[in-house]
């Protein structure tokens, strides 16, 4: 059996490869990506905290972490529904602090990554000081016939200026998400 390019024919093997190159193509066109959360939600525990190669400030959270609970309902046009916003454990909850955020924010996905932006008011728990502005946040995604989200943590991230000019990300903690079904469940 010739397998050249002067055959005129594909052998089985070389159909199913175009056939699987297609089909991730497909899978990943932005439009089939963002229908995949659109109409679900997540339970996302957002855990504030001091982590490892973060360039906040060497004071900042040292001592204390504040994890937050908050319900994510995905949204069709990139829009994030947050409600449910509370405190779950440490010294956020044993003080009862609070933490607004804006209820709409965005989210898309590039590559194989699930983003998020959120605004929020800001909060001080201990050492652990968040000043009101943007919420980064960052997951993986797979991609079977549905979009699934990863179960390891993701990264959620600032962005700040050193000596006034310098912009730079910065690390402020992890968070996970929990799948809650579809939004109207």
């Amino acid at each position: 059996v010739s397998r050249g390019c002067c055959s005129g024919r594909l052998s089985e093997e070389d159909m199913l490869a175009v056939l699987l190159v297609a089909r991730a193509a497909a899978l990943s066109s932005p439009a089939v990506r963002r229908e995949g959360l659109v109409g679900s939600s997540h339970r996302v525990t957002l855990d504030f905290g001091r982590e490892r190669n973060t360039w906040m400030p060497p004071r900042w959270a040292a001592t204390t972490r504040a994890v937050f609970s908050a319900r994510f309902s995905w949204q069709a046009n990139g829009v994030v529904r947050v409600d449910e916003t509370r405190p779950v454990r440490g010294l956020a909850l044993g003080s009862g602090v609070t933490w607004d955020v804006d209820p709409l924010g965005t989210w898309t996905i590039d590559d194989l990554t699930l983003r998020v932006s959120l605004t929020h008011s800001g909060f001080a728990v201990g050492d652990c000081e968040m000043e009101p502005g943007a919420l980064d946040l960052a997951l993986p995604v797979f991609f079977t016939p549905d979009i699934i989200l990863s179960s390891k943590e993701g990264l959620m991230s600032i962005i700040a200026y050193r000596f006034f000019v310098r912009r730079e990300r910065r690390l402020v903690g992890v968070w996970h998400a929990e799948s809650m079904g579809l939004s109207g469940d």
